[in-house]
């Protein structure tokens, strides 16, 4: 009974050593397997681009130093710029190129004129109106005259801005009322209405002090009538000497020696006006030159500056 209880204690005994074998081996492969997972590995940022497209890079630098050739369009003989934008206004279904002359957006201003000026709201259906460099002078008026628009030192001349406003008519009419000597002249406009009694080769006025006329020759003259057989149209030839000019009355007939003064508008500024005798001199407000009025008529008037120079027309606006 001894000897089977010890028999079976070794086998216990051998059991329990073979499973504490085990279990340390076990432990000792588990324990490497750990190591081996903590190994630290290399880290990685998100803003880290990665390594740089050199082959694009490469291509792209290639492109850019190559030497092109460009070849530049021709519209109607003329190069179109490949350097700068090219203008182009529609107007109505009409497309306008102003690097081009025709058609002509603005006439009878050219596009180049429009362009090379730089004029402001050159888009503008009123831009020939417009003031560019507030002279006074618009951007048509410019044009016309050749000045340079946006230069206010270059203008048109003032005279331009002279204009005809009326023509005022002092009416001074006389008659010749005999054809015998002394022979009757008659003043009948202005009133009152005056006569003088005159002979050839004699002075005389119808105001007092005042010696307007002379006397300078009589020549008897007869015509057919119808209504009276004979008509006489005898005639007394005679001196203004207001503007030493003769004149001529003839028997029966008015004549009007009209004086005329000349009513200016000068339309720039605060557009003060000038009456002007013919003959007297005037200047023209703020400009410093004078001028002589030569002529009046109707819608006209001819001035010519003192100091010389070709004589100008003024007109009505």
């Amino acid at each position: 009974m001894q000897n089977r209880n010890g028999n079976y204690e070794k086998v216990l005994l051998g059991i329990t050593a073979v499973i504490a074998l085990g279990v340390a081996g076990y432990l000792v492969w588990s324990s490497q397997s750990f190591s081996e997972r903590l190994v630290r590995r290399p880290g990685s940022s998100k803003n880290d681009p990665g390594q740089p497209p050199t082959a694009l890079i490469n291509q792209t630098l290639k492109l850019l130093t190559e030497k092109t050739t460009w070849i530049s369009p021709v519209i109607k003989g003329k190069p179109v710029p490949l350097n700068k934008s090219v203008l182009l206004v529609k107007k109505g279904d009409q497309l306008y190129d102003l690097q081009l002359e025709d058609p002509q957006l603005r006439p009878p201003m050219t596009n180049s004129y429009l362009v090379s000026n730089d004029l402001p709201n050159i888009l503008s259906p009123n831009v020939g109106d417009l003031d560019a460099d507030s002279d006074g002078f618009s951007n048509l008026e410019e044009f016309n005259k050749k000045t340079n628009p946006r230069d206010d030192k270059s203008h048109p001349p003032f005279t331009d801005k002279l204009v005809l406003k009326r023509r005022i008519t002092f009416d001074y009419v006389i008659k010749l009322n005999s054809s015998s000597p002394p022979f009757q002249v008659q003043r009948l406009t202005p009133e009152p209405k005056v006569s003088k009694f005159v002979s050839p080769g004699e002075e005389f006025g119808f105001d007092k002090g005042v010696v307007r006329f002379q006397v300078k020759a009589f020549t008897p003259k007869k015509v057919a009538d119808p209504a009276v057989g004979e008509k006489d149209v005898s005639e007394l030839v005679m001196l203004d000497k207001s503007s030493n000019k003769e004149f001529t009355l003839v028997r029966g007939s008015e004549t009007n020696l009209a004086e005329y003064e000349a009513e200016f508008e000068f339309i720039l500024g605060e557009r003060p006006t000038r009456t002007v005798k013919k003959g007297d001199t005037f200047q023209i407000p703020g400009i410093g030159s004078t001028y002589r009025l030569l002529e009046i008529e109707e819608t006209s008037a001819v001035i010519q500056p003192v100091d010389g120079g070709e004589s100008i027309t003024v007109t009505k606006p």
